[in-house]
């Protein structure tokens, strides 16, 4: 877990004049679990818009594998390795959780370099072998969120980013997915998870990024960014985490 494969340098973005952020340097290695945590609008979602194509960074570049991505399309960045599971799910509500998958693998038509699972092994693994069969609008919000991480896993990727999975669910449901989230790192995937929740973040993340008024003001393992003066006062108001 030497090499990094993903990396974002020096990455500034805005809108319409605005500053989000600036100067932004994170490397991920190949198979971590790194979470990226922050107040709402300190950038999150657009730092992974940005690595995933469907926004180019002002400056800065990301590079994926020593590749520089920057401006590269999404769907081609999707086929080269790079998944996403979305805060709010969006499967084909029509379809059934086998069907949502064999169109998300045809459509990303096998090329991805990654983590290669048959159906069978990614229902299994998503815990929708029982309801595989069942239209994916009758299913619970904890299946649909299975589902949409089911077709991350049918594109063969590298590296999965998660924005908020535990988004609605119960604490138990909030247990299951990081032990979902834990086999899927077994696997040899590597994860790039955005969450609130602190005790997701110290379960289940080697090292932590802190974005904050447009800075990263920390990162580390968990119990190091848990511990931080800047944190505690930036992200949690000097209170105890």
């Amino acid at each position: 877990m030497n090499e990094p494969i993903l990396e974002m340098k020096h990455l500034t973005m805005g809108f319409g004049g605005l500053e989000l952020f600036s100067d932004i340097n994170i490397s991920v290695k190949k198979g971590e679990v790194l979470g990226i945590i922050g107040t709402n609008g300190s950038g999150k979602t657009t730092l992974f818009n940005i690595i995933c194509g469907i926004y180019r960074a002002l400056s800065g570049s990301v590079l994926y594998k020593g590749m520089n991505i920057s401006g590269v399309a999404p769907h081609k960045i999707s086929k080269m390795g790079i998944g996403r599971c979305f805060q709010m799910v969006a499967p084909f509500e029509s379809m059934t959780p086998l069907e949502n998958i064999k169109v998300a693998r045809a459509n990303a038509g096998r090329s991805g370099k990654g983590v290669k699972l048959s159906f069978d092994e990614i229902l299994s693994l998503t815990h929708l072998d029982a309801v595989k069969d069942i239209t994916t609008n009758n299913l619970s919000l904890p299946d649909k969120k299975n589902v949409e991480i089911a077709r991350a896993l049918a594109c063969n990727p590298e590296i999965i980013l998660f924005d908020e999975v535990s988004c609605g669910l119960s604490g138990e449901e909030i247990r299951e997915r990081m032990k979902l989230m834990k086999k899927l790192a077994d696997q040899g995937i590597t994860i790039i998870v955005i969450e609130h929740i602190m005790m997701f973040i110290k379960e289940i993340c080697d090292r932590v990024v802190v974005l904050h008024a447009g800075e990263l003001i920390a990162q580390g393992t968990p119990a190091e960014v848990i511990a931080d003066p800047k944190v505690i006062d930036a992200y949690l108001g000097g209170g105890k985490i």
